[in-house]
């Protein structure tokens, strides 16, 4: 399955993980597994994570549910840990919530083609291999990625 990965990525500079999860009929995290576009985060390194989105500007913050899909684009929160999840409470920004780290099993820095254009995101994934969510790098008015956020997603 990787060759067949690779292959598509190369044959066509234009097409999307997705297109290659659907062509291909295979899940999405299993694209991400293989493709050569994809690193794997470390998990047990993600309170370091959250500490550099929270150093960014701003996020692009995707929720995706089989009947909605969520954008959120803000400063990612400050959180702290207590009843088992990491709790995001932060005056600062609109993002806000209560996260099961425990339940994250594997984060994938993506690099991608959405719309035609070149994307960058974090997709969280759980114990069910469903993706949880996921942290874009943000665009500016102009519709292009914002430098600075890019150049921290890349040191990742």
């Amino acid at each position: 399955m990787e060759s067949k990965i690779k292959e598509m990525l190369s044959n066509d500079e234009k097409i999307s993980l997705s297109k290659i999860c659907k062509d291909l009929e295979i899940s999405m995290i299993q694209v991400l597994r293989e493709a050569p576009t994809v690193k794997k985060y470390n998990i047990e390194k993600i309170d370091e994570l959250f500490e550099i989105l929270r150093g960014w500007e701003k996020v692009f913050l995707l929720v995706v549910t089989p009947n909605f899909v969520l954008e959120i684009q803000d400063k990612f929160p400050k959180g702290f840990y207590a009843h088992g999840f990491l709790n995001f409470h932060d005056k600062e920004t609109s993002i806000g919530g209560h996260l099961s780290v425990g339940k994250i099993k594997e984060i994938f820095l993506v690099k991608d083609i959405m719309f035609g254009r070149e994307s960058y995101s974090i997709k969280f994934f759980g114990e069910d291999e469903k993706e949880i969510f996921a942290v874009y790098v943000p665009r500016n008015e102009k519709k292009e990625l914002i430098e600075e956020c890019l150049e921290s997603f890349k040191k990742l």
